[in-house]
This record gives C-alpha cells, structure tokens and sequence, in this order.
C-alpha cells in the first residue's frame, strides 16, 4: 500500500496552474470545492466525476489510500 500521497498543481491546456486543484501521482484530481463549507473533492483517475467530498486533506489522503487498495485487490481477483 502506498504511504505517502503525492500531489501536485494540476495544469490546465495553457500550461498554468489551476488554482485550487491537484493531481497525485497516480492521476487523481483533487480540487476545493467551496459550497457553503469547504470540501475537499475528490476523482478517481479517468473519471469524469467526483466520488468523494471530505473536509480535510488527512480525510483525502486515507480515502485515496483505501481506493488505491481496494483496486489492487480487485484487480488481484480477478
């Protein structure tokens, strides 16, 4: 399992950095979302939408990590 997720500014077409959006390493996006609390929103890699809105970024690295390994074994059983 990983234990550190990376993230980084995600880039638009024009090269420039999103504001208030990241891309990890293995290719989720990460943006803010700010409804009437801020939330962290969160898209699997290749998905159009988002599978998870949490509060904090310790809340978004678990949930990436438990994605992460339920894929792996998923795909181990398959």
């Amino acid at each position: 399992m990983v234990e550190h997720v990376r993230w980084a500014s995600k880039k638009g077409q024009d090269g420039r950095p999103l504001p208030d959006c990241w891309v990890t390493e293995e290719g989720y996006t990460v943006a803010i979302c700010r409804l009437p609390s801020t939330r962290f929103v969160v898209t699997r890699p290749g998905a159009s939408l988002p599978f998870a809105y949490l509060g904090n970024r310790e809340e978004v690295v678990r949930i990436i990590q438990a994605d992460m390994q339920a894929a792996a074994e998923e795909g181990a059983c398959a």
